[in-house]
């Protein structure tokens, strides 16, 4: 087997160029929705900017009574340092989430080399699939904690992959692990059931060879960096968390199967042709003519999802154990994404959202660059070639009617 250093440096070069090009192309849609959406209008922005200039203003942390007084405070506080150097400038603010959406597409295009060592355009297929996906540019442009927990749940899944990968538990992968799992804590509510995984992952892993320094190195920096969030929760609020409250005045939970087909529907538009929260639903239409049907959507998903199933099944066989052991992990992030995000629906608040379920795109989008470019043996054929390139210009143009869509909104 070929290494990966052997690609020739020409094709290096090609695949650095392509992603310099999806990072820009992405950061383009992200800049122009900072500019055309109206403060406000993204999900729950004006109480994220409250809890930013809350720090940067009074340095405090939300009290009682205010809303997203349980988010963990790392994004907030890195808002709050822009907010500092700009007057609370929001338009600026919304840079954070920029760079954060940057940040992601790159550790899912580094989790796909790992991945694929191989195969490197399967890892810009990967990056492809998040830096064209309108919900990920719109929110890029928002002031919204999920950009960070995207890229916390991103950094929990490349955490993964190179524990499965590695032979030995050394002190630094474990510090790695560690330092993925502090940052997940102080991210979002949304990514700790992947940062419990995550763990879960490296006991499996290494049952044998687990050391104190090597627990200590898993546990102590999610003490030292986020250990200060609880201790002040506790004082505040009388536990270690801050009490939740539902996003809506009128609260709503999945509560029968009958709204499973509804359900599905709007959390597949939600990914690829509609954006905002309850209160500000958004329907993409293409050009300016109509909104995409949610059965398109909802048909395309379920169709990569089968096409996956399928791929894996027939390559089952074929795949060495270490392999095997990094399918399985990716499938078990993909699941516990999904799960959360029922269960929470289930119980707490009814949110057909796919921004929840965002947390696990550096696995998902490595198995759907791969799925969608399957071969058993030499290159791809034209009419693969061909379906991929009219994905690239469908994606693009619900790229484009995005921005249009929140420019005509903006206007009326």
């Amino acid at each position: 087997m070929r290494s990966p250093h052997l690609i020739p440096s020409g094709e290096r070069r090609l695949v650095r160029v392509l992603l310099g090009a999806l990072v820009a192309a992405f950061a383009g849609f992200a800049v122009a929705y900072t500019r055309i959406t109206p403060l406000g209008a993204s999900p729950d922005e004006l109480s994220h900017l409250h809890y930013i200039t809350g720090i940067a203003d009074h340095a405090r942390l939300p009290p009682a009574g205010e809303p997203e007084r349980q988010q963990p405070p790392l994004y907030y506080l890195l808002g709050a340092i822009v907010a500092k150097l700009t007057g609370d400038d929001a338009r600026l603010i919304r840079l954070v989430s920029v760079l954060l959406g940057v940040l992601t597409i790159l550790t899912v295009f580094l989790v796909a080399r790992r991945l694929f060592p191989l195969r490197p355009y399967l890892a810009i297929g990967a990056a492809a699939l998040v830096a064209l996906l309108p919900e990920a540019q719109y929110l890029a442009g928002a002031i919204n904690d999920d950009n960070l927990a995207w890229l916390a749940g991103a950094l929990l899944v490349l955490a993964g992959v190179v524990v499965m990968q590695s032979r030995v538990l050394t002190a630094r992968l474990a510090l790695g692990a560690g330092l993925a799992v502090a940052l997940a804590v102080l991210a979002k509510e949304t990514v700790w059931a992947l940062a419990v995984l995550l763990l879960v992952i490296v006991a499996v892993r290494f049952a044998r060879q687990l050391r104190a320094v090597h627990v200590a190195a898993l546990v102590l920096p999610t003490v030292v960096l986020a250990g200060w969030w609880f201790v002040r929760n506790a004082v505040a609020f009388g536990s270690p968390l801050p009490p939740l409250h539902p996003i809506t005045a009128q609260r709503q939970v999945f509560d029968s199967l009958s709204q499973v087909r509804g359900y599905l529907a709007a959390t597949a538009l939600s990914l690829v042709g509609m954006y905002g929260n309850g209160a500000h639903f958004v329907a993409i239409s293409i050009f300016g003519a109509r909104p995409l049907p949610s059965t398109i959507a909802l048909a395309a998903i379920a169709l990569i999802t089968v096409a996956s199933c399928v791929a894996v099944v027939r390559s089952w066989g074929r795949w060495d154990p270490a392999r095997r052991g990094v399918a399985i992990v990716l499938l078990a992030v993909i699941l516990v994404a999904v799960a959360q995000s029922v269960l929470n629906s289930a119980t707490f608040d009814l949110q057909p959202q796919a921004r929840y379920l965002l947390v696990a795109v550096a696995a998902a989008a490595p198995i759907t660059a791969w799925t969608i470019a399957w071969r058993r043996n030499g290159p791809l054929s034209v009419a693969r070639i061909s379906a991929i390139a009219a994905l690239v210009v469908v994606a693009l143009l619900l790229d484009v009617s995005g921005l249009m869509t929140a420019a005509h909104a903006a206007a009326s």
